[in-house]
């Protein structure tokens, strides 16, 4: 089974978790950003159940910006932050995820994941 996500939202890469006394917490981007690709992610489901087995997932990542500015992030940062998104949504843990392939591009802000079953 292949999955394809065409999410036209602004890509944010992983930050570290933030911490004020004992409370810890994520930027509030990022955990919208989260939101919002769960989001588009749930609608390539269209109602399956997630995947259970072992995952190939293929990452676009499009900025306005070229992808050597040091304001676009690493292509491992933006690799976590889809992943965590799809937790329990296309699979049901990112520990599933056994190849991965991330490529930034410069061009209006998307995303373009591509999820296939390991056989």
């Amino acid at each position: 089974m292949t999955i394809k996500i065409n999410a036209p939202i602004e890509p944010v890469p992983f930050k570290r978790v933030m911490q004020s006394g004992k409370r810890r917490f994520n930027d509030a981007r990022y955990t919208e950003f989260k939101r919002e690709l769960g989001y588009f992610a749930l609608k390539a489901m269209a109602g399956q159940p997630p995947l259970e087995g072992a995952i190939k997932i293929f990452i676009e990542v499009y900025k306005k910006i070229i992808p050597t500015a040091l304001t676009f992030g690493d292509w491992d940062n933006h690799a976590k932050a889809v992943s965590d998104a799809l937790n329990g949504i296309c699979y049901l843990d990112d520990k599933q995820i056994i190849e991965g392939h991330v490529r930034l591009f410069k061009g209006e802000p998307k995303l373009i994941i591509t999820l296939e079953e390991f056989k």
